[in-house]
């Protein structure tokens, strides 16, 4: 059998590659540079602001703030508010209590109410020594 030697591959494909994202990896950075310098160029629209008021626009505005049906539309806002919170937290307070009576109830039914089926399935004088032993 002939055992043909290794043949080694040329670098050029190798070389390539890396020369090609060099170049690559430069162009995007030089690129990013130019834009950033024309970006800071371009002045922005959204920028700046300016606020045209017309003289009638002016009393109208104080008019508003000045009359009473904003100053009644809060306190209606707030008692409203106030009703919503007493409702929401009558419903949260009877929502745990009942959770409470659940649980409790669930509890009863899993633990001590299996021992007294258990105890009622005894024999009455049985019965009668487990009582006086709880009793005690």
């Amino acid at each position: 059998m002939i055992i043909k030697p290794l043949e080694k591959k040329s670098n050029q494909s190798a070389l390539f590659r890396v020369l090609f994202l060099v170049t690559l990896i430069g162009t995007g950075i030089l690129l990013d540079r130019i834009f950033i310098k024309q970006k800071a160029e371009i002045p922005s629209i959204l920028g700046k602001s300016q606020v045209i008021k017309f003289p009638t626009q002016e009393k109208i505005v104080e008019q508003i703030q000045g009359s009473d049906l904003v100053k009644d539309s809060i306190k209606k806002v707030e008692d409203i508010g106030g009703v919503v919170l007493g409702e929401a937290t009558d419903t949260l307070t009877k929502l745990t209590s009942d959770a409470g009576s659940l649980v409790s109830n669930v509890v009863y039914n899993n633990t001590i109410g299996k021992v007294v089926e258990q105890i009622v399935k005894l024999p009455k004088d049985q019965q009668d020594k487990i009582k006086e032993q709880i009793c005690k």
